[in-house]
C-alpha cells in the first residue's frame, strides 16, 4: 500500500502592501494640495515599496512606482514654484 503525499496547508506570507499604498496617497497629496513634505515621503515610501515588491514581499509594485514618480513630480513642481516666487520678489523689489 502506498502512502499518499501530504497535501500540507501551504500559505504564502502576508503581503506588505502598506508602503506602496502610502507612497501613492502621499504622492497625490503632495502633488495636489500640500507642498514638499508629502512629496519627499512619497519618494521614500515608493522606493521602499518597489524594493519589497522586487523581493516578493508585496504585490503592488505599480502603486509604489506611481507614488515614487508622483513624489518626484510634486517635489520638482514645488521647487520650480519657489524659484518663480523668489524671482518675482526679486524683480518687484528691483523696481
Amino acid at each position: 500500500m502506498t502512502t499518499p503525499y501530504p497535501t500540507g496547508n501551504y500559505q504564502q506570507p502576508p503581503q506588505e502592501n502598506g508602503t506602496g499604498t502610502a507612497a501613492l496617497v502621499l504622492g497625490i497629496v503632495g502633488l495636489v494640495c500640500v507642498p514638499v513634505i508629502p512629496s519627499i515621503l512619497a519618494i521614500v515610501f515608493g522606493r521602499m515599496g518597489i524594493t519589497k515588491a522586487e523581493q516578493g514581499l508585496a504585490n503592488n509594485k505599480g502603486s509604489a512606482q506611481w507614488g515614487f514618480w508622483l513624489g518626484i513630480v510634486g517635489l520638482v513642481l514645488n521647487v520650480l514654484g519657489a524659484i518663480g516666487w523668489i524671482a518675482l520678489i526679486a524683480i518687484d523689489s528691483a523696481n
